[in-house]
């Protein structure tokens, strides 16, 4: 669970507010308190309904914060997120605060996938895998640290199915990209909180250009700056040092194979081309 202590800001806010908050606020307060890792996905509505409190008392709250509203609050933990660095000593005290058995955060991955799998063979994830599977071109990305399991994703993609392509929108060369633009495009975008900003711009850019987006990210999430449907959201706070990225890459695995299941018909032929190629180059000793 993250703590409203884990961000100066807010908590600074609260601070100067603590002794003078309402009853009712404190009950906001509160829920705020314990629903921060979901705080992408509410809204001021919702935040009320769960502290049994009417809208005006969650507005007049954030007011008394300095926030415009629910959305000013989530952009500010959001920057917060975005420059915490990996030197950031708060890692190593909050590694000291864990408990010696590791099992607690191995379960809690184990929940993220299981919180997963109740996705699989839904609406959601059953148009998720068409995208994928009768766009003419799967293009692929991510950003800064996920951007190698964007990469080896698209690795992996490329053959069950043709047509896909890793983008690097750092190299400014994006040929295959204007190639593409009579064609019927599918874009992946694995995206995480600390890079969302680049990702929110990538992503309505595709939506602009009437492309098929479908994103993978955290808990987070950018589901509220983005308009698409196609979104798979995994829990990667585990209380590991570091964000969890397992379940994303569980998540990626899974679709692949759902994707390869599609191709079935021409799988077969694929992969022996890929191993007369292999066998040719000499690639692996046995």
């Amino acid at each position: 669970m993250t703590a409203i202590d884990d961000f100066s800001s807010l908590a600074t806010r609260i601070a100067r507010l603590d002794k003078a908050l309402s009853p009712a606020e404190r009950v906001v307060y509160a829920t705020l308190r314990s629903n921060l890792e979901c705080i992408a996905y509410e809204t001021g509505a919702s935040l009320a309904k769960k502290s049994g409190v009417s809208p005006n008392t969650v507005s007049r709250l954030l007011r008394r914060l300095g926030y415009k509203g629910l959305n000013d609050l989530k952009k500010d933990l959001r920057d917060e997120l975005q420059s915490r660095s990996l030197y950031n000593t708060a890692l190593v005290e909050h590694l000291d605060r864990q408990p010696a058995d590791l099992m607690a955060h191995i379960n809690t991955e184990i929940q993220a996938l299981q919180d997963f799998a109740k996705q699989l063979g839904g609406k959601n994830w059953n148009a998720v895998v068409s995208c994928v599977c009768d766009a003419e071109r799967v293009f692929i990305s991510g950003f800064q640290t996920v951007r190698g399991m964007a990469e080896d994703f698209a690795n992996r993609l490329a053959l069950v199915r043709p047509g896909v392509e890793f983008i690097d929108l750092y190299s400014g060369v994006m040929g295959q990209w204007i190639d593409s633009r009579d064609e019927r495009c599918c874009v992946i975008l694995v995206d995480i909180t600390p890079y969302a900003e680049a990702g929110i711009t990538f992503a309505n850019n595709c939506l602009v250009g009437d492309i098929d987006l479908v994103v993978f990210s955290d808990e987070y999430g950018i589901a509220r700056h983005i308009n698409t449907p196609h979104i798979i959201s995994m829990q990667t706070k585990t209380g590991l040092i570091l964000e969890s990225t397992g379940g994303l890459t569980s998540a990626l695995n899974v679709l692949l194979h759902c994707v390869a299941s599609r191709y079935e018909d021409s799988l077969r032929e694929r992969m022996e081309a890929y191993q007369k190629r292999v066998q040719s180059l000499n690639l692996y000793t046995r």
